[in-house]
């Protein structure tokens, strides 16, 4: 394996527990008020599951879930030019309870770091955190391939507000790395075997523009789908596991 980062006992921590997952490729906003959602508490807590991170009313009709990784351009893409405007459309309104959850693909190295770092840090803040590196995602794979891969995500955890030193010592914690896996095997488990996977009510769709969305859910909120004669729908090109 490329030596990603300086110190072979920081990589070590880096990829600790992810390694016997499946993992796979990539395949292929801003910030939210993130709250903890668990499948046995909580308002209306149907398609969540414990240590869900959800923006959006508990009430909303719609759920939607994204299986993605911080360290997948397809999913870069996607939060940068669809999920704004999703937010501000359907979530924001009330339409639409968006989660987020954690699945390695890319290099499983930096998805780990920026996952955890997200995780470590303050909890109202996920979002925001996890917006910021899809934001910076083309200056951390650069970053990467200069060998300042440690150095990039030192930047991330400061951004959001962990010294260098609390950044090893996030590093270090299984315990929230076990949340996340736990989290990852749960998409496994649902057949997610590329990223970004989406799930709208339970029901995994390729949603991967803001008109193939709302073919879905317009119809769940009893809205009608406009016409759309003159517009094409995009694909997001797909990596499979290996």
């Amino acid at each position: 394996m490329n030596n990603y980062f300086k110190t072979d006992s920081l990589r070590r921590a880096l990829i600790a527990g992810v390694a016997a997952l499946t993992l796979a490729a990539c395949s292929g906003g801003d910030s939210g008020t993130s709250t903890k959602g668990s499948a046995a508490s909580g308002a209306n807590s149907e398609y969540l599951v414990p240590n869900d991170h959800v923006t959006g009313s508990a009430d909303a009709p719609v759920t939607l879930v994204e299986y993605a990784s911080v360290a997948c351009g397809a999913c870069a893409g996607w939060h940068n030019q669809v999920y704004p405007d999703l937010k501000k459309k359907y979530v924001d309104t009330g339409k639409v309870r968006y989660v987020f959850r954690e699945y390695v693909t890319g290099v499983p190295e930096y998805a780990d770091a920026g996952f955890m770092i997200a995780l470590c840090a303050a909890d109202e803040n996920y979002f925001k955190n996890i917006a910021f590196q899809f934001k910076r995602f083309n200056q951390i794979m650069q970053m990467g391939q200069q060998g300042k891969a440690r150095d990039a995500y030192i930047g991330i955890a400061k951004s959001a507000g962990l010294s260098e030193d609390e950044f090893v010592t996030c590093m270090q914690n299984q315990e929230l790395r076990d949340q996340y896996k736990a989290k990852m095997q749960t998409g496994i488990d649902m057949g997610v075997t590329s990223t970004p996977a989406f799930f709208i009510n339970g029901e995994k769709h390729k949603v991967y523009t803001l008109e193939s969305i709302e073919d879905v859910i317009l119809p769940l909120l009893g809205e009608p789908i406009p016409d759309r004669t003159e517009t094409i729908d995009a694909e997001v090109p797909e990596t499979k596991a290996e």
